[in-house]
């Protein structure tokens, strides 16, 4: 895999992020929910993943005491399975643990097949439904958690994404 940079989002990185995400949902969010989240200040973590000053990807988050809830997530379409996913949320985590978070949660389409392996391979479990979550579709969303993150063998389980973010294996 070609050297990326991962890094805190900025207002200046929103056009890009903008775009991919229009590539990749179907209800894509708003400048202004964007501008939002980053002006939010303590507890948000939003980060961009780029390649010869191109975006990759990003990840969003909130940090709200020993929870980090993983908001949003992108890679685009012509990157997937390179292991950018991975390496974007081995990051996340990784910063949320210096912050004193145990546990990660987050939301997917229960549809999205690919997100919620995707997922599983970070210990996440599918917990329960949020039924009709998503409101343009009504499309239920699966409630997902992984066990505590500041277990050795979670330290263990980063290291082995991490590795394989780095060989390009998605």
């Amino acid at each position: 895999m070609s050297d990326y940079l991962i890094r805190e989002m900025n207002l200046e990185d929103l056009p890009e992020v903008l775009a991919l995400e229009r590539e990749v949902f179907p209800n894509p969010w708003t400048l202004e929910v964007f501008e939002h989240e980053l002006r939010h200040g303590p507890g948000t973590l939003y980060l961009v993943m780029e390649e010869e000053g191109q975006l990759m990807g990003y990840a969003g988050a909130h940090v709200t005491g020993s929870e980090l809830h993983i908001t949003n997530m992108a890679v685009g379409e012509s990157r997937r399975r390179e292991g950018l996913g991975t390496a974007m949320l081995v990051s996340c985590v990784r910063r949320a643990l210096a912050t004193g978070a145990r546990f990660v949660t987050l939301e997917v389409r229960e549809s999205n097949h690919g997100a919620r392996s995707f997922y599983r391979l970070f210990g996440f479990e599918e917990l329960g439904l949020m039924r009709e979550y998503y409101l343009e579709s009504g499309e239920d969303a699966v409630i997902m958690a992984t066990g505590d993150i500041r277990m050795p063998e979670y330290g263990r389980l980063l290291d082995a994404l991490e590795s394989r973010a780095a060989r390009g294996e998605g």
